[in-house]
């Protein structure tokens, strides 16, 4: 989504000097103009329906109404990308991480130090070239067409073909990844490996998230680990992730790639060399091209290609770079990833989509 001018932000914060060091900060930057500014979260609603914002930066503790519960009203309303900013995480609730990012929050951040102001300001700018979606809490989504139930009664795997899937995700994706694995069951018989971008002040709490609500075995992976049926390997923050040749993992230092640490394409490419036609790729939502090389890898060794739609998608850039380079196998709405991973499991016929 190009964005026509400047991009145009709101400030929520209840406190004067925080607000206004946001406020310098983001005004420094030619490209940026602060429509308002915002002390708590009533504040910040009846602000962002009367200055439709392109970005807002959101504060968590608040008077008369927290962060998180503007959030909540904001997206389910007149919905707008919304950057939560709070203090140290370890401090807050460990909850607020999995519900800022449930009621549509599209990123997190601890609040900058004066020289991370400029870091601060290009974060906004990127978040006002993405497209946000509709969140409306508790109203059940009717699933009709091609977004299948899940099967009520549960059907035991035989021995499965599929080796691996390893998934890499960005922008939008913690909210994917944590409806994908709640839909899995305990005995799902195929190791998952993932590459989540996330803050890493924040992965501890996404951590916790991912596994109270999941029946698989959950856990930020370690040098050595062995990928095991009913088990979760999540990549460490700074870390990449790839898996060796004895069927373990193995954690590796280095730069980023395609702008990311850990890459994605750093998992599927090695995913790819080791399982070969038993690999399965998954990209998820997200900016730029993270995985798309990996994908390929896994494409050409015969393995089976996935990515998110861009119906479902709250940036499309990941899954639509993959798309563009012919290496898709399937196209699949978030909301059906789970029955997906079940049929392929037990290798049952996918329709060509």
């Amino acid at each position: 989504m190009a964005v026509e001018g400047k991009v145009r932000v709101l400030v929520v914060d209840d406190s004067p000097l925080v607000r206004q060091l946001i406020v310098d900060a983001l005004r420094a930057d030619p490209e940026i103009e602060v429509v308002g500014t915002a002390d708590n979260g009533l504040q910040a609603i009846e602000r962002a329906s009367a200055l439709k914002p392109h970005v807002i930066t959101m504060d968590v503790d608040m008077p008369v109404m927290d962060g998180l519960t503007a959030t909540e009203r904001i997206m389910a309303e007149d919905p707008r990308p919304i950057l939560v900013l709070t203090g140290d995480p370890r401090a807050q609730a460990p909850e607020m991480t999995h519900r800022a990012l449930a009621v549509g929050a599209l990123a997190l951040r601890v609040k900058p130090a004066n020289e991370e102001m400029g870091a601060l300001a290009r974060e906004v700018k990127l978040l006002a070239t993405i497209r946000v979606i509709r969140h409306v809490r508790g109203v059940k989504k009717v699933v009709s067409g091609s977004h299948s139930a899940l099967p009520e009664v549960p059907q035991p795997f035989g021995a499965s073909t599929i080796g691996v899937i390893c998934i890499a995700s960005s922008t939008g994706g913690p909210q994917v990844v944590q409806k994908l694995l709640s839909q899995l069951p305990a005995d799902f018989p195929v190791p998952i490996a993932i590459v989540q971008h996330i803050n890493a002040a924040f992965s501890d709490s996404l951590l916790g998230w991912l596994a109270e609500s999941s029946k698989l075995k959950v856990k930020v992976a370690k040098d050595g680990d062995l990928l095991h049926a009913g088990g979760v390997l999540i990549a460490p923050p700074d870390l990449h992730l790839v898996i060796t040749g004895r069927g373990r993992v193995s954690l590796m230092s280095g730069g980023p790639r395609d702008g990311h640490l850990p890459s994605g394409s750093a998992l599927l490419e090695s995913a790819a060399k080791v399982y070969g036609r038993r690999a399965v790729g998954v990209i998820l939502t997200g900016m730029g091209t993270d995985g798309v090389e990996g994908l390929a890898a896994i494409r050409a060794a015969g393995g089976k290609t996935i990515v998110q739609n861009q119906e479902s998608s709250v940036v499309f850039g990941m899954p639509g770079a993959a798309v563009a380079k012919g290496i898709v196998d399937h196209q699949v709405h978030a909301d059906d990833l789970g029955d997906f991973f079940l049929r392929l499991a037990r290798g049952q016929d996918l329709a060509k989509s």
